[in-house]
């Protein structure tokens, strides 16, 4: 995985911890939103974190087939990941337009790290690149943009609202969720009223949520100079 891979990728998956350092995001979301039974209900975290894991792991493949469907419930680390795996070639053939199509994507909501990367690849085109990357660029968004995509994970946040343990009224009470956590073996329980907060599963509040984390994250770059030679003693 070379620099640019490796800043993206971290931006991509530090929100959440799962394998980039938390010291990414100034305030990490609890442990609970990593877990399975969490992503389960939620589908852009879901198969961001099996796309993830299957990437570190080296299964380029793999890890493009399931980043395409985070992407499709508006998964903008996701969508960047693709958009950088395009422009490298990891695992596919080196696509500099549909890369910079997805990296215009994944910038949709001005996050900067992904706008930063978004005028990069612009920046590396040449004129005839641009007016293809325009032209092709529609279809992508068609069917990937936060307009139509945002809708397919609301349909999955509210439908797993809905089926709650608790009330009718969908009070949880002294609801104790319980679930395991491959990362330290054990079984971790976590206050119903904490994770069926209503940031975590009401639409706009889980987009608002998002926002907030996103926003923190570095632009960041990384520069490589000239080789230097150690003195000679």
């Amino acid at each position: 995985m070379n620099h640019s891979s490796s800043a993206i990728f971290a931006l991509s998956i530090a929100a959440f911890g799962l394998v980039a350092p938390c010291s990414l995001v100034a305030e990490p979301p609890p442990l609970f939103t990593q877990m399975d039974s969490f992503t389960a209900s939620h589908p852009d975290l879901y198969w961001r974190r099996q796309g993830s894991e299957d990437y570190e792991r080296g299964r380029y493949g793999e890890a493009m087939t399931k980043f395409l469907r985070a992407a499709r419930y508006a998964d903008k680390p996701s969508q960047a990941m693709i958009a950088q795996m395009l422009w490298n070639g990891d695992g596919v053939p080196v696509d500099r337009v549909m890369a910079y199509v997805w990296a215009d994507l994944a910038a949709e909501r001005g996050y900067p790290a992904f706008i930063a990367t978004r005028e990069k690849f612009w920046s590396e085109l040449n004129a005839d690149q641009r007016r293809a990357a325009v032209a092709k660029g529609q279809a992508i968004f068609d069917e990937y943009a936060d307009d139509v995509a945002k809708r397919r994970e609301d349909k999955a946040l509210l439908l797993a609202r809905r089926q709650i343990t608790g009330s009718r009224t969908g009070h949880v009470g002294t609801l104790v969720v319980r679930q395991y956590v491959r990362e330290t073996n054990n079984v971790q329980r976590t206050d119903g009223a904490i994770f069926y907060a209503d940031k975590y599963w009401k639409p706009e509040l889980y987009w608002e949520w998002q926002d907030s984390i996103f926003e923190q994250l570095p632009e960041g770059k990384v520069e490589v100079g000239p080789l230097q030679l150690p003195p000679k003693p």
